[in-house]
């Protein structure tokens, strides 16, 4: 290549990185960031290598071990200029079999430079026995609670090992931004829950429930209410005719309103999740 044309090409490529088009495609990427970024919110972390993977292990008196796959992040489409991280802190490196402890972070990054400007800390939140946490997602749908503020959510989806009795749930809080911290203003409420009890041949009985969440227009204590609607239904199972039958009842429909107290939404105890 020539001297001209390399230069030329130097230039259309310095001209694409300062260009606004190119700061979307650059916020996008929060994966390739994660590694960073946790180096920036922890110092002092080290690298180690494991059987489970590659992890971080943080610096201190209650040692943590990050593994790098259950780290989750997103840009935040309320803010593109702001990514969301939830972070699995381990007690242990390795698996602890029936019983696993575990702390969340949940961090908010600038997503064009490697620094942390919000984070919140729950002990023992992501602990696991024999209904173990099996996933984390962050769910950024437009929680718009006010005119400036917009909440995230997390979700936890948690599974049981029991044949027999299978289960599985999955859990939304959500969180605002304050200050240098973030502030849940809704905790464990439960949007997906399927379970039964069966006798691992045919004969048994299941239920399922799904929630969505919605604005209201009405406000308390200056936050929208968020309704919440539930569709339930139930199956059996049962032989007939040398065969396993199956029966479902109809759907059940329900919505419930959820008020903010000035503190946090007051979640009734039938839909609240795991703790």
């Amino acid at each position: 290549m020539s001297v001209p044309s390399r230069w030329c090409l130097l230039s259309f490529v310095a001209l694409l990185a300062a260009s606004p088009l190119a700061a979307p495609a650059a916020a996008a990427d929060c994966q390739s960031r994660v590694y960073a970024l946790l180096l920036a919110a922890y110092p002092g972390a080290a690298g180690e290598t494991g059987d489970n993977g590659e992890f971080l292990r943080l610096p201190g008196p209650a040692m943590r071990w990050i593994n790098l796959e259950d780290v989750v992040c997103k840009v935040w489409p309320a803010a593109p200029d702001r990514t969301l991280l939830a972070v699995k802190l381990r007690h242990e490196a390795a698996d602890g079999g029936d019983e696993d402890l575990a702390d969340l972070d949940l961090l908010i990054a600038d997503s064009t430079q490697t620094r942390i400007l919000q984070r919140y800390h729950q002990a023992n939140a992501l602990d696991s026995d024999a209904i173990r946490v099996s996933g984390l997602s962050l769910d950024t749908a437009r929680y718009r609670l006010d005119d400036r503020t917009t909440a995230f959510g997390l979700r936890v989806n948690y599974s049981g090992s029991s044949r027999a009795n299978p289960y599985s749930s999955t859990s939304l809080s959500l969180y605002v931004p304050d200050g240098a911290t973030l502030r849940p203003v809704l905790r464990n409420l439960e949007v997906a829950l399927d379970r039964g009890e069966w006798d691992t041949q045919c004969v048994g009985e299941f239920e399922s429930v799904q929630r969505t969440v919605a604005i209201d227009a009405k406000r308390d204590h200056g936050y929208a209410g968020l309704l919440v609607a539930s569709s339930a239904s139930t199956s059996r199972n049962e032989p007939q005719d040398e065969e396993c039958s199956s029966s479902e009842t109809p759907v059940v429909k329900s919505r419930e309103r959820l008020r903010y107290d000035g503190r946090e939404y007051v979640v009734p105890a039938p839909l609240r999740g795991l703790d």
